[in-house]
């Protein structure tokens, strides 16, 4: 089933009924996560896509995932259009070259043996410049998956690494 995944980012902030009635998301599996949870999902594995919704009783959309690689699968290709000019085949330099630099770089990490990639977070331009697109890369510098955002969130995240960074 193909999804207009631009047109999806472009919801973020609104209510999963509200997206689910536009017709955007096809699926009637509504978010989970338990009332504990700050958190509810929604994975759409055969499309690529994972959606986080932030836990209240409207489920509000706060992020869209992409996944371009799937590590079970080495034939993967992304089975979408891909949003805003993009390539379902990037790497760390094609990134640069269209966004330039990037407002928030993470360094990569390895934890016990898994190996968590760079990230990088591009506003993206105008008209959409209230959203920004974080790029996970993997060890060749491919990028791996692509998480959007609402700028106020990516600020907070920017805000928290700067914290973290001056507290050592």
């Amino acid at each position: 089933m193909t999804i207009d995944v631009e047109m999806l980012i472009k919801q973020l902030g609104e209510p999963y009924q509200s997206i689910y009635d536009k017709g955007v998301i096809p699926y009637k599996t509504k978010p989970n996560g338990s009332v504990s949870d700050d958190d509810a999902s929604l994975d759409m594995k055969r499309e690529g896509i994972f959606l986080s919704f932030i836990n209240n009783e409207f489920k509000t959309l706060k992020a869209v995932t992409l996944r371009l690689e799937d590590e079970g699968k080495t034939d993967w290709l992304f089975p979408n259009p891909m949003p805003f000019g993009l390539d379902p085949v990037m790497n760390q330099l094609w990134v640069r070259g269209h966004f330039g630099i990037p407002m928030i770089y993470v360094e990569s990490q390895k934890v016990m043996k898994f190996y968590i990639g760079i990230k990088e977070f591009y506003p993206l331009p105008v008209p959409n410049q209230h959203i920004v697109a974080s790029f996970t890369y993997n060890e060749d510098s491919f990028v791996s998956n692509i998480t959007f955002y609402p700028l106020e969130r990516a600020k907070e995240i920017q805000a928290a690494l700067e914290k973290k960074r001056l507290d050592g």
